[in-house]
């Protein structure tokens, strides 16, 4: 991506990992904007609402809703990341659907996935198919407890509210 002096959102040529081709994209740098939409997105030092894009990469910035093919996180913070690929480096996401899913150091609280890559990162709640790389679930005695007083607190309410049969 070609750097720019002042803050805003422009276009701009970028060149993928490992591509020599630039294309064109659409970028933002430094700003708090509701709504980013282009074919390939690149996002730094902001904060955005909403993206959306074919591809999409996102350093240091913290999204609301992030709707992409691909997406890179790296250093960000997204609330709600809906994604075919999606590679999340150093980086907290609330919750996550992707069919695949590359993590290094990254916090996850909620994720649904097909595929799962994870190192040295956090999940909090996992609905996936398949997990690759050296994964393992743990559950703190603590989250353990509260989540069992919880389901019989749910079944003291629900059977104290039905109404009595004659």
């Amino acid at each position: 991506m070609q750097h720019e002096e002042h803050p805003g959102i422009f276009r701009t040529t970028y060149r993928r990992p490992g591509g020599n081709v630039p294309e064109e994209a659409t970028a933002a740098a430094g700003v708090q904007v509701d709504r980013v939409e282009g074919e390939t997105v690149v996002v730094q030092g902001s904060r955005v609402g909403q993206l959306s894009g074919q591809r999409v990469q996102l350093e240091r910035t913290a999204a609301g809703h992030l709707e992409a093919r691909s997406a890179q996180v790296d250093r960000s913070a997204v609330r709600h990341l809906e994604a075919e690929r999606a590679v999340a480096l150093r980086s907290a996401v609330l919750l996550a659907r992707v069919r695949e899913l590359r993590a290094s150091r990254a916090r996850i609280g909620v994720l649904q996935a097909d595929r799962v890559e994870l190192e040295q990162g956090t999940v909090g709640l996992a609905l996936v198919r398949e997990f690759a790389g050296p994964a393992f679930l743990r559950a703190p005695f603590g989250f353990l407890l509260a989540f069992l007083a919880g389901l019989l607190a749910g079944l003291v309410v629900a059977s104290a509210t039905r109404p009595q049969r004659r």
